[in-house]
């Protein structure tokens, strides 16, 4: 049987630990202040979207921004597990500046697991889990909102369309995953496409056909 879903992935907004640089992994954060409006304008770009799903990170920073986005929209946010942020083990909830040492060496092992936390390998599992669950559970033509963060975003593409971190980071359409900022993919009968990486609220009205 034919099934086509259309993803749409936002990174949560702007929270008080990503304004005070603060790692910021299976710890939680409320969202700012000024983390709002950035999410209201996400929200009025995918406002022609006719989302069947919701499904969240079960942090409520994600959980918030999901709400955010489906105000007046007769959705129910489901929290699926295999949706949450990377473990950073015993420097998650700590400054940058004071594990700046441990962070590079993490980062350049793409291994957090020597300090406690998850390894690239257990993100893209967990990614591909993730994805398998709510794939089984959506209908041809559905339009499902996913949110979530940014370092489990990275490696969902890198699991989904088979990328490296390093070609990622030179792909020159790559531009990180901002706060609020929406990315799209799709699934097509066991085949997935990736239509475009993260784009702030403006330059996805400006190129996303509406």
């Amino acid at each position: 049987m034919t099934k086509k879903i259309t993803f749409y992935y936002v990174r949560h907004g702007r929270t008080v630990y990503n304004r005070e640089g603060i790692m910021q992994g299976q710890v939680d954060s409320p969202l700012t202040e000024e983390g709002i409006p950035v999410l209201k304008e996400t929200a009025e770009a995918l406002r022609d979207i006719p989302f069947v799903r919701c499904y969240s990170s079960p942090l409520y920073r994600a959980v918030h921004t999901a709400k955010i986005i489906t105000e007046g929209r007769d959705i129910v946010i489901e929290p699926v597990e295999d949706l949450i942020e990377m473990n950073f083990g015993r420097i998650d909830g700590k400054p940058h500046r004071e594990h700046r040492t441990a962070m590079l060496i993490c980062h350049a092992l793409d291994n957090f697991r020597p300090i406690g936390g998850d390894s690239a390998g257990d993100m893209k599992k967990r990614a591909r889990r993730a994805m398998n669950t709510i794939v089984d559970k959506c209908s041809d033509g559905d339009h499902i909102l996913l949110t979530g963060h940014g370092s489990y975003y990275r490696y969902l593409i890198r699991e989904l369309f088979h990328k490296s971190r390093l070609g990622l980071k030179k792909d020159p359409l790559w531009n990180g995953v901002g706060n609020g900022s929406i990315s799209v993919f799709t699934y097509n009968d066991g085949t997935w496409n990736l239509i475009c990486y993260p784009l702030s609220a403006s330059e996805f009205i400006k190129t996303t056909p509406r």
